[in-house]
Parts: C-alpha cells; structure tokens; sequence
C-alpha cells in the first residue's frame, strides 16, 4: 500500500475571532496554518464573510492539531461553566 500523500485539511471552521485563536495555538505547536474564507481564497477582511473562516493545516498534523483544538474546547467549556 502507498503511504498517503500529503494534503490540506480543514483543522476548524467558524469566526474569524476563533480563526485566529486557534490559528495562534497551533502557531505556538509549530503547525502551520492558514486561513481561508467562504470563497476558498486566501483570507482578507471582509465583514460579510467573517462569520465562515476556516483554519487549514497540513494532513500530516492532524493528529496533533486535533488534540490541541479538543484541548481549547474543553478548558473553553469549564471557563464558560465557572461564569454560570
């Protein structure tokens, strides 16, 4: 069997504030990242499509990606849990 070729996967989709949080921890992993808008085109600010970005990262680091996204949703949870 071949080994898979390397591609892009979409590690996260929704605001750009969120975009960019995720995109900044994964920075921090050194897994490089960037954003795409709704069109599929390289991301420029434009307020009417701020609402659907998403993070793009190598299929290569998925798996470590996905364990630091997970991360952020679970201390996300627990802070928005301690403000109730």
């Amino acid at each position: 069997m071949k080994p898979d070729k390397e591609h892009t996967v979409e590690a996260y989709a929704g605001t750009l504030w969120e975009a960019q949080l995720i995109q900044s921890l994964l920075e921090n992993a050194e897994i490089e990242s960037y954003l795409v808008n709704s069109l599929l085109n390289a991301y420029a600010f434009n307020p009417s499509i701020a609402g659907n970005v998403k993070v793009m990262i190598s299929s290569n680091d998925i798996d470590k990606a996905t364990i630091i996204i997970n991360d952020y949703y679970t201390h996300k949870g627990e802070e928005d849990a301690m403000e109730e």
